[in-house]
């Protein structure tokens, strides 16, 4: 006897439907995601690099750097720093990192192992950051990194 019109071969394709269509929005999140992964992994080469040309593209023009410090740069002054010697990076190793996907927002949860040099003093150091995406002009931009803890590994 079948109650409200529904059977069960009609639950079963309704449930595999509903199995598809949500594994194909997963599926798109999932691209989403490996964009923004390849983005952390780029900007980590594009500072050790000095390409600025990537680094350009990458940060928003309201990009904002909160340090590790508390020192905040904005994006003409994080390059500046880059540019003049000021901070020195010879690797940025990432050691964990998740994204979680908001529609045209994204946010990543990073550690980074650092060796750098700063106003000529070396450095080894951990960093933990949360960095914040948003897509524009179908574009993931970086507008936000805040370091959250940073530790010497020396």
């Amino acid at each position: 006897m079948r109650r409200n019109g529904c059977g069960r071969v009609e639950q079963y394709c309704t449930a595999v439907i509903m199995t598809l269509l949500a594994s194909i929005s997963l599926g798109a999140f999932d691209d989403s995601k490996d964009a923004i992964v390849k983005l952390e992994h780029a900007q980590a080469e594009a500072i050790v690099a000095l390409d600025f040309e990537t680094l350009s593209r990458l940060y928003a023009d309201d990009f904002r750097f909160t340090h590790g410090t508390g020192v905040v740069h904005g994006k003409t002054d994080w390059l500046e720093s880059l540019r003049t010697g000021e901070s020195i990076y010879v690797s940025r190793e990432h050691k964990a990192l998740e994204v979680e996907m908001h529609g045209d927002l994204a946010v990543s949860y990073g550690q980074l192992h650092i060796h750098s040099y700063f106003q000529g003093e070396e450095r080894w150091f951990m960093a933990r950051y949360v960095r914040v995406y948003v897509r524009r002009d179908e574009n993931w931009q970086l507008v936000s990194h805040r370091t959250v803890e940073q530790r010497d590994l020396r």
